[in-house]
Parts: C-alpha cells; sequence; structure tokens
C-alpha cells in the first residue's frame, strides 16, 4: 500500500514529560476494547489503578476520567505510568496513534500530524519552504478505492500547486483555490466528477461583510477545550491586525488542504473544505498578534480538528450567512 505523509514526518518525536502541553490532559482518551481487555489481566497496584479507573463515559466508550483535568495515569514528571511500567504497546491505540491523523483511501494511505501538537507544529513552521509530501510503499495489501479519488487526486493536486505559487500574493491564491473549489464543486453536484481535473476557475459576485468579527464570535459558541479559549478569541477581536510572513501561513494553507480536501469523497463536500483552509488561514493570521503564530494554530487545531461536533458545525456554517464564501472573499480582499 503506498502511504504519504509530510516531507518532515520522519523527525517528528514526542517531547514526552518536556512538553508544554501534555496530550494527556485536558483530553479524555477514549480506550480500545483489545487495551481494556488487556488491563483487566494486568497484576500487582497498577493492574488495580487500571480497572478503577476505567469507566464508561455518557456515550457508552470506555475511558479513564480525567482527574483534576489530568490523566490519572499521568504522573508528577509528566510521563505515563502505563508507558513507564508497561511498554509502549500496553498503551491505548488513540495514546500510540496521536498526533497523527490516518486516513484510508483503499488503494492508499494519508497520514499527518496534528498542529496541536507542539513538537509537531515546530516541524511544520520550521521551514520556510514550500510543504512538500513523501510516499512510501509498505506490504499492506491494497483495497479498492472510491472512484472520485481518481479525479479528485488531480484536482487536488491543482489545488496544492495553486496554494505554492510563490509568484502571486498569498492572499491572491486563496481567492484563486476557492474559485477552483467552487467550480469543481458545480461539477460534484452535477454528478460530473470525471470533469474535476479540467475545472476552471469562475467568477464571484462582489464581496460583502468581512469575515470578521462574527467567525471569532462563532468559534466562541462551539463547545470549548480550554477554557480559557474565548477570553483569546476577545482579545483577537481588539487587537490590532499584524501582517503575518506568508511562508508559515502558505504551510498552514497546504496542512489543512492535504488533510481535508480528499474527504469530500464522504459527501460530495469539496467547498466546504476548501473553505475551511481559508478560515484556519485567516483565523490563525488573526490570533496571532494575541499569542504568536505558532500557538494561534495550535489552539485553532486543539479546539477544531480535535472535537467532530465543533468541526461539523464549522462546516456547516460556512453553507449559511454566517461564515458564507462572501465574508471570506470580502476578508481576503481587505
Amino acid at each position: 500500500m503506498r502511504v504519504t505523509v509530510p516531507d518532515y514526518y520522519e523527525n517528528f518525536h514526542c517531547l514526552a514529560g518536556n512538553c508544554p502541553h501534555t496530550c494527556c490532559e485536558k483530553w479524555e482518551v477514549v480506550i480500545d476494547e483489545d487495551s481494556a481487555a488487556f488491563y483487566e489481566t494486568v497484576p500487582g497496584p497498577l493492574g488495580g489503578k487500571l480497572r478503577t479507573a476505567l469507566k464508561r463515559d455518557e456515550d457508552g466508550d470506555l475511558c479513564f476520567p480525567l482527574n483534576g483535568g489530568r490523566c490519572p495515569f499521568l504522573d508528577g514528571e509528566n510521563l505515563c505510568e502505563i508507558h513507564k511500567e508497561l511498554g509502549e504497546a500496553a498503551t491505548s491505540v488513540t495514546c500510540q496513534e496521536h498526533p497523527r491523523f490516518t486516513e484510508d483511501y483503499g488503494s492508499f494511505r494519508e497520514v499527518t500530524l496534528s498542529a496541536s501538537c507542539p513538537a509537531a507544529n515546530a516541524l511544520l513552521l520550521g521551514s520556510e519552504g514550500p510543504l512538500t509530501f513523501h510516499t512510501f510503499e509498505t506490504d499492506e495489501a491494497e483495497e479498492e478505492g472510491d472512484e472520485w479519488l481518481t479525479y479528485l487526486l488531480p484536482l487536488r493536486a491543482r489545488l496544492l500547486d495553486t496554494l505554492t505559487d510563490r509568484s502571486r500574493p498569498l492572499r491572491s491564491r486563496l481567492v484563486s483555490f476557492l474559485s477552483l473549489a467552487l467550480s469543481a464543486q458545480d461539477c460534484l453536484d452535477h454528478d460530473r466528477p470525471e470533469d474535476l481535473p479540467e475545472a476552471e476557475e469562475t467568477v464571484f459576485p462582489p464581496a460583502e461583510a468581512p469575515l470578521f468579527p462574527a467567525a471569532l464570535e462563532f468559534l466562541a459558541s462551539l463547545e470549548i477545550l480550554d477554557a480559557d479559549w474565548p477570553a483569546l478569541l476577545k482579545q483577537a477581536e481588539a487587537a490590532e491586525k499584524t501582517p503575518q510572513p506568508e511562508a508559515p501561513l502558505e504551510r498552514i494553507a497546504v496542512y489543512f488542504a492535504f488533510r481535508y480536501l480528499l474527504k469530500a469523497i464522504n459527501d460530495g463536500d469539496l467547498l466546504s473544505r476548501a473553505e475551511l483552509v481559508v478560515f484556519a488561514v485567516l483565523t490563525v493570521e488573526r490570533l496571532a498578534p494575541v499569542c504568536g503564530l505558532p500557538e494561534a494554530l495550535r489552539r485553532f487545531s486543539a479546539e477544531i480538528e480535535h472535537d467532530d461536533d465543533n468541526l461539523d458545525a464549522l462546516l456547516e456554517a460556512f453553507r449559511v450567512e454566517t461564515l458564507s464564501l462572501n465574508r471570506l472573499l470580502a476578508e481576503l480582499e481587505m
């Protein structure tokens, strides 16, 4: 099977106890059934603690409820007791995979590293060059992929090329990116996926009200992971806009585009995911004067990418006036 990863993937190393924002805090981790069954067999004090801590949440999922906002197995050195005593293989699937986002498309797989992770975030923003991707082969058997992928893959390649065309200002590229995505959405809406590779940019109507502050107010209305997130959004609303360097913003755009655009095979909604790409760039740019660009990206990723309800609500908001395409365009033209 072909596996594609970002060019910095092999350089990733967990910061473990030195991580300033450990993933063992604030997030309640779901425990897979195999790990839970294994925990039933662990002897000694650790085994007793594992079985006592394991609970079912309101959705019926097994988890370790947080204790004071921390995983009950996170010790005083910010290290995992399970990992230390039993090895990495004894941790849950979620803990072993984080911060990897893995998408299987049948005949190939794509893996990204979440920008909410400080180590992955630093790698993503640690280069001035265009973000590229590496592909390697594994011994795993391939399965048949969705037929739309034949057409979506070359379209995504064109969209990524648009984002990385440094002969043009980034905002101009983002407008072209949205324009091409809008034209491609028309192909999908009219069941013409074979026309996707040849889709051309379309003409937009005049832009209307800008994106902000409505976008920040909308984000504050979603489920909150970190208690100070609404305050950060309020600060950004009042802060003076400060231009950010284009290279890292471009890399952020490519990160989101690579991860989300192909998900259109699930529901045919390419445009909303393209709008997500632009929305992420503009929002991170807006937050950056308050907390710095890396932290702005980390916070946005944590609040949106790790909460399916928040992500779904955001995609839905692009389909109505709240965060309409016209608002995105108005912000890009400011």
